[in-house]
């Protein structure tokens, strides 16, 4: 806009209502006493009721009769049951089996062990050294021809050896 229009306005185009001022101080005055009230609770604390509050909590707290006192912790009970677990521990101790050792062990059962396993040549030979697996521990061992006939007749099914 140009400063010659700007000169022309007669108007700010701001209008106040009717009876605005006159009102004004009547709405001032109503919010300040609503202040007041708000800020006032309403509730008010009797005559006498913190000298009183003292003794009313101690009667009610403190227990008028003396009721005997009962142990719940015997130390006769905890002397018995220290001994029985003293006992069962020893009985324990006494009585557990000794380790098993290797030489324990049956030769069938790590022979059936072996078998149920499903070791392959393989890992068996893991477990044995060079000089354990050379052909010579092998030619030296003499094995009897009855200790083969009693194997083929335990182990073997003579049936399957005459199919193939």
């Amino acid at each position: 806009m140009t400063q010659k229009k700007l000169d022309t306005i007669k108007t700010s185009g701001f209008k106040t209502p009717k009876d605005y001022f006159s009102q004004v101080e009547e709405q001032i005055l109503n919010e300040v006493s609503l202040i007041d009230k708000a800020n006032h609770s309403g509730f008010e604390v009797p005559g006498s009721y913190f000298e009183s509050l003292e003794s009313k909590i101690l009667d009610k707290v403190n227990p008028k009769n003396d009721t005997p006192v009962i142990s719940l912790f015997s130390w006769k009970k905890l002397v018995y049951t220290s001994a029985i677990a003293a006992s069962l521990i020893l009985m324990f101790t006494i009585f557990t089996p000794s380790e098993i050792t290797f030489e324990d062990i049956e030769t069938a059962s790590i022979e059936y062990y072996i078998e149920q396993e499903g070791f392959s040549n393989y890992d068996l030979a893991s477990l044995l050294t060079e000089e354990e697996l050379s052909t010579v521990n092998f030619i030296d061992n003499e094995i009897l021809e009855e200790t083969i006939e009693d194997y083929l007749l335990d182990n073997v099914d003579i049936e399957e050896l005459i199919i193939e």
